[in-house]
């Protein structure tokens, strides 16, 4: 993917760097690029400028203030964190444990029927990503684990759901595991006042 020729002259070596560095396949927005690289280059100026002037400078009456590129540093910090992602190779991404990813790979290896069966593969780790999805949604807050339950959190269950890695109800106690199921005739039967 090539920089645009309008892009800054500055901006092109870290689009470049930025492009080089991402899978082959892997499509990106090139406006949601260039502001990316924008970014990079205000922090590295902003790093220099510290570095050139330190950390306190003088204003224009003469008293030490706080360097103001202080602030675009913590500004740009903030700016690539919270969607630089989508310009990191994948293998940058770590999976951290948490408590929905850790036990849906217990209840994964508790499942007897997806023992040493390749074909289910794919799907096991599709539960799980949308498991760790649903710990990354807790560690970032109530609003993020909102939108969770609109869009991840049922897909995770539905997945868990198709791979039976879940019970279809929850246990009742002291009633026996296995009951027979009620006939529907038994039930339209008691309905209408009994057999007829």
């Amino acid at each position: 993917m090539e920089p645009p020729e309008y892009l800054d002259a500055q901006l092109v070596p870290i689009w470049n760097d930025v492009v080089a560095s991402l899978p082959p396949a892997r499509r990106v927005n090139p406006i949601h690029l260039e502001a990316y690289c924008a970014q990079i280059q205000a922090l590295r100026l902003a790093s220099l400028d510290v570095q050139s002037f330190g950390v306190t400078i003088e204003d224009a009456q003469g008293r030490k203030v706080t360097n103001p590129a202080l602030q675009v540093i913590r500004d740009m910090h903030g700016a690539l964190a919270k969607w630089g992602h989508e310009f990191s190779p994948m293998s940058t991404i770590k999976r951290r444990r948490g408590t929905m990813y850790d036990a849906t790979r217990r209840s994964v290896a508790a499942a007897k029927h997806l023992k040493d069966r390749a074909e289910y593969s794919g799907a096991i780790e599709a539960v799980c990503t949308l498991a760790w999805l649903i710990d990354e949604a807790q560690r970032e807050g109530i609003d993020t684990l909102q939108r969770a339950a609109f869009g991840t959190i049922p897909s995770y269950l539905k997945g868990c759901s198709e791979l039976q890695i879940t019970p279809a109800a929850v246990p009742v106690a002291g009633k026996p595991e296995e009951q027979k199921p009620r006939s529907k005739v038994s039930k339209l039967q008691v309905l209408q006042g009994g057999a007829g």
